[in-house]
């Protein structure tokens, strides 16, 4: 997805929602995003996490530098491919997320907690 960078206007509403949103404190990012959304991440960062583990030993048993870094942009194409895939989220929602996450401990902790209730599911093998 190509981003258009944004008018003066936007950018100055951006700059100011965000002195906005600092000026909530640290539980502002925590409280923003919905369960159902924080679901949508999860499993979206569950299906990232398992395509990750498939090209890790590919990439890591490549000598070639060029073949290397050929079969990294294939697995980073590969891996946006599973955010679009995903419902209920897009890429823009998906890497806000994940930054806020960075930042904020309790947003955080409920990711965690999601995503550990996927790992507990019986998984059904994808046909791919």
């Amino acid at each position: 997805m190509k981003r258009r960078l944004p008018t003066f206007a936007a950018l100055l509403f951006a700059i100011v929602f965000a002195a906005a949103t600092l000026a909530q404190g640290p539980r502002a990012a925590a409280d923003e995003y919905s369960d159902a959304m924080l679901e949508a991440f999860a499993s979206a960062a569950f299906e990232v996490s398992r395509r990750i583990e498939a090209w890790r030993p590919l990439i890591e048993s490549t000598a070639d530098e060029d073949e290397r870094e050929a079969l990294i942009e294939e697995a980073q194409a590969d891996l946006a491919r599973a955010i679009e895939e995903a419902e209920g989220i897009d890429e823009d929602e998906y890497y806000a997320i994940y930054e806020a996450a960075r930042e904020d401990e309790a947003l955080r902790q409920r990711i965690n907690e999601i995503f550990s209730a996927h790992l507990q599911r019986p998984q059904v093998p994808r046909a791919e």
